[in-house]
């Protein structure tokens, strides 16, 4: 869902991390990961879906999470149904 709705997340490449030292369309390299020295994070990390190749943002999670509390990954959105 979020790779069809990538300008949600201003645009960005859906599959390029945010943090890391890899490079190429990804952005991901398993020696290079996340908080070793090396890598670096993007300066705006809601813009992507992908926090370091496998993990995903904080932006992405509470899009999940607002799918499954009022819809569309829910029928009927969780909390219309807790209201019922």
């Amino acid at each position: 869902m979020f790779g069809l709705r990538s300008k949600r997340f201003n645009g960005s490449s859906t599959l390029r991390a945010c943090c890391g030292a890899g490079g190429g369309p990804y952005n991901y390299d398993a020696t290079a990961a996340c908080g070793l020295p090396g890598a670096a994070a993007c300066p705006d990390p809601a813009a992507f879906i992908s926090w370091d190749g496998i993990h995903l943002t904080e932006a992405a999670y509470a899009r999940i999470a607002a799918g499954w509390l009022h819809g569309p990954y829910a029928h009927p959105p969780i909390l219309s149904a807790l209201r019922h």
